[in-house]
């Protein structure tokens, strides 16, 4: 079994700390959806991620000097015509291959290493904020354990939900600077793996199609089984931040954050769900859908009913 890395094992603490929190600080709700959206590992993403491929990567850096010492070797007055001509243009069209693959492995552990490091930063500050609002929590129930201490409660309960509001806004931003991270670093390998398939095409390589067609079949159960953890995880995360949408939610009664959009909640009857009383929505439970469109459905349609602001 793997060790756990320090990173790891903040994330899992932080989940606990922020789920004792939340169930006493209302503000916290939010902050709870990023912790458990994040449960990652950025150790070992940045290490064995990351590390491995470049490592793939300076591997690959030295086949071009090999294959170049490899035509030298024999002089052209030792062995000269067409079988020279031909195998000095099956060395090059090879070295090409070789820098295309270089240039795409490369490019994975960057990507890897950036978002690693957008993650670690992620991590290190939930952990934080989980463990001053649970100390914050506890506090708070100890104070409103005893008669004298209910005014004391009362203020620091206060002030626990603005230290969280104030928090939420910092999380929200490195959670914003990783999906911008993950997002240019997806289209960056796509690129790279396009680039990576011409030059093979371009050299002559046209087995690298059937490549990628295999290579697209073997991946499909894990390109599946990881579209499903997604869907789980988004599932869960936006029931956690729901929980606490008119307690605290970060745009005003039925708003809520999601990824890089605002999902707005289920109208109300006569009204539009905003609170504003402006009334312009026509009352039949309709939303905003944004990244998670398919989540939005299930919770809002199935769980959330019509829910009326308070």
């Amino acid at each position: 079994m793997a060790e756990t890395t320090s990173s790891a094992a903040a994330a899992k603490l932080a989940m606990a700390e922020i789920t004792v929190a939340a169930a006493t600080i209302p503000a916290a709700w939010p902050i709870a959806r990023i912790v458990y959206m994040n449960q990652c590992d950025p150790e070992t993403i940045m290490s064995r991620g990351g590390g491995d491929w470049m490592a793939i990567a300076e591997q690959l850096g030295t086949v071009p000097g090999k294959l170049d010492g490899a035509v030298s070797a024999v002089s052209a007055e030792q062995w000269s015509g067409e079988d020279r001509s031909a195998f000095e243009g099956h060395t090059k069209a090879y070295g090409v291959q070789v820098v295309a693959i270089q240039i795409l492995a490369t490019t994975v552990s960057v990507t890897m290493i950036s978002v690693g490091v957008i993650l670690l930063c992620l991590v290190v500050a939930y952990a934080i904020v989980s463990t001053i609002l649970a100390l914050w929590a506890a506090f708070i129930l100890a104070a409103a354990a005893t008669v004298v201490g209910a005014p004391v409660a009362a203020s620091a309960l206060a002030s626990a939900n603005s230290f969280a509001a104030s928090a939420l806004g910092v999380l929200q931003g490195i959670e914003r600077a990783v999906n911008a991270a993950a997002t240019a670093g997806a289209a960056a390998i796509a690129g790279a793996a396009a680039f990576d398939v011409g030059a093979h095409l371009g050299s002559g390589d046209t087995d690298v199609l059937k490549d990628l067609v295999h290579a697209t079949i073997d991946g499909a159960d894990d390109a599946l089984a990881g579209f499903m953890s997604k869907l789980e995880r988004d599932f869960a995360g936006y029931g956690i931040h729901t929980s606490g949408r008119h307690a605290a939610s970060p745009n005003g009664p039925s708003e809520l954050m999601y990824g890089l959009f605002t999902q707005t909640g289920p109208t109300v009857e006569n009204g539009d769900g905003d609170g504003d009383g402006d009334g312009d929505g026509d009352g039949d439970g309709d939303v905003t859908f944004g990244t998670g469109g398919l989540v939005d459905n299930i919770w809002q349609r199935g769980f959330d009913g019509n829910i009326v602001d308070r």
